[in-house]
């Protein structure tokens, strides 16, 4: 019999219930961006999103501010600048050259495609809107998923690698489990509304605890349902 709790429904609402009493997801992923304005604009949290990858949310945040400083955060502010401004500007958040190339070059197609407002690829009811995106420069499923999450067009459970290793040691995926799989099965187990708050409390999780090395599992307190506990002990 499987250590995890039968209904995958009950489940998600028992990690809910635990990870929410120990963590506050309203301080978390950029909210002290957008907590005043914006946040809704998809384009800003695309962005946001992108300056994210293999960054930490301090210097994401960092990074974000400081491109905010010499434009407006929109593809034709971002597309009228150089590489190389940019490439200065979002520097803390890491592999800055990459990322300024992408961000020019998504907010040329998106001036080209979409005569620069991201909204209209998101309403566009006759394409794969997931597919489009992922089809930009550093738009990935994750980053595709938490713009679409974000904006309220598909409730789902991004998975970032904190994600990806607490789905794995609960036992709810194989080792080898890819994206698409990780994803499905965490939409089966937490409710459509409760996605969201899901993904920013397990990203936490994996950050403040369930940690890749030295996991701190005597601490967890979701350690009765894991797998990886269980067998390691």
């Amino acid at each position: 019999m499987s250590i995890l709790i039968d209904n995958e429904g009950k489940l998600g609402e028992w990690l809910i219930e635990k990870l929410r009493s120990t963590y506050n997801q309203a301080y978390f992923y950029f909210s002290s961006v957008f907590k005043d304005s914006g946040y809704k604009d998809p384009f800003k949290i695309l962005v946001a999103t992108i300056l994210s990858q293999n960054s930490t949310d301090k210097a994401a945040v960092t990074a974000y501010r400081n491109l905010e400083k010499i434009t407006d955060i929109t593809p034709c502010g971002i597309a009228r600048l150089n590489v190389r401004t940019i490439s200065s500007a979002i520097r803390p958040a890491g592999l800055n050259k990459s990322k300024s190339k992408a961000l020019k070059k998504l907010s040329k197609i998106i001036i080209s495609k979409y005569d620069g407002d991201l909204s209209k690829l998101l309403k566009n009811k006759n394409i794969d809107i997931r597919k489009e995106l992922m089809s930009l420069p550093n738009v990935g499923p994750k980053t595709s998923d938490v713009l679409l999450l974000n904006c309220g067009i598909l409730k789902t459970v991004p998975v970032d690698t904190h994600i990806s290793r607490i789905a794995k040691r609960l036992g709810l995926v194989p080792y080898n489990a890819g994206y698409e799989d990780i994803r499905r099965k965490l939409d089966q187990i937490f409710n459509p509304d409760d996605r969201h708050t899901a993904h920013l409390l397990l990203i936490m999780h994996g950050r403040k605890i369930c940690k890749a090395k030295n996991p701190l599992c005597e601490k967890c307190i979701i350690n009765e349902k894991c797998h990886y506990y269980k067998y390691r002990r």
